[in-house]
């Protein structure tokens, strides 16, 4: 279990709690918090894009990346190596900050 600082758009942040057993998306949707997501959860369109950052720069908060998240993330030049991540594709486990892309 971890806690996610959510960066919303605006700027303004969300505190909420995750699971490492309900992908990021689905943990954002379930508070309230408006994120794209066209495909399903199934990491064909990447619109669920997010940059993840640790609270703890000596412990990662998330799942590592799946050779589809992978592919998917090149296709739309994202930058993993950043932290860009598909949400869909994403579980939390440890403390973390979440931004969210337009």
């Amino acid at each position: 279990m971890g806690t996610i600082i959510v960066q919303q758009i605006d700027g303004t942040t969300i505190p909420i709690a995750a699971s490492p057993a309900i992908s990021l998306v689905n943990t954002l949707l379930s508070a309230g918090i408006a994120i794209h997501h066209r495909c399903g959860g199934k990491a064909q369109c990447g619109t669920c894009r997010v940059r993840v950052e640790s609270a703890n720069p000596d412990k990662p908060c998330v799942n590592s990346i799946t050779p589809k998240e992978a592919q998917r993330l090149t296709a739309i030049g994202a930058h993993p190596e950043q932290g860009e991540r598909l949400a869909c594709q994403t579980y939390i486990s440890g403390d973390c900050h979440v931004y969210l892309f337009d």
